[in-house]
């Protein structure tokens, strides 16, 4: 990237400078190149099976579950089944909600998450779960700077789909600071990848995962 594409791009970044943190701030995708098909231990570790899915999750995430299945998510239901990958609650770095981590095959969610309602977890839960699903299907294989930033782009846009399916263009009414977050993020990002992408890479966690893109 030449010297004057970088100060064109942080130019126009700056006008999206004030809602960066609340637009991007809460996932990291992937752990390690490498993935692996063997599911992480989970003490206690129960199984969902409604709908004709088996997916490792405790009981306290099944709702979280049903709300995907309900809003058509199955693709990303059958990614869990199929790697039987473990959906886990987990005390993540500060401002990270959600993690796939390729490493150990695992979908860790923030305790933090627990102070909000089940639609809030479900949106990082779909982000997170198209993490996966691009793993199942050969699309994090290359490990290029543009092909990291073109998976968060998805997991952004699938996130914010989710939430306006959920609550319409309006968002959640009386929101949490999470729930609030989301709605900054629909706003921001249904039907704008190109700026998803302008966030993505001008924002330091994720140049720091991605690097810039060449």
């Amino acid at each position: 990237m030449s010297v004057s594409t970088m100060l064109e791009r942080v130019g126009r970044a700056t006008l999206a400078a004030a809602v960066f943190a609340a637009l991007t701030s809460g996932s990291v995708a992937f752990a390690d190149p490498q993935p692996t098909t063997t599911p992480t231990p989970v003490p206690d570790a129960a199984h969902w099976t409604a709908y004709g899915f088996d997916v490792i999750a405790p009981a306290s995430m099944w709702p979280m579950l049903v709300l995907l299945h309900t809003l058509h998510f199955d693709w990303e239901l059958t990614s869990a089944a199929q790697r039987l990958t473990p959906l886990v609650w987990s005390d993540l770095p500060t401002g990270v909600f959600g993690q796939y981590d390729r490493s150990i095959n695992v979908v860790r969610l923030s305790n933090v998450l627990l102070s909000s309602g089940v639609e809030a977890r479900t949106a990082f839960l779909a982000h997170e779960l198209t993490h996966l699903n691009d793993d199942v299907n050969g699309r994090l294989a290359d490990g290029s700077s543009a092909g990291c930033y073109a998976a968060e782009v998805r997991a952004f846009e699938n996130e914010a789909n989710f939430w306006i399916m959920l609550f319409g263009p309006q968002g959640k009414q009386l929101p949490d600071p999470i729930e609030a977050r989301e709605n900054t993020r629909m706003w921001a990002f249904v039907g704008n990848p190109h700026f998803v992408d302008l966030v993505l890479q001008t924002t330091p966690s994720y140049i720091r995962q991605c690097g810039f893109e060449q």
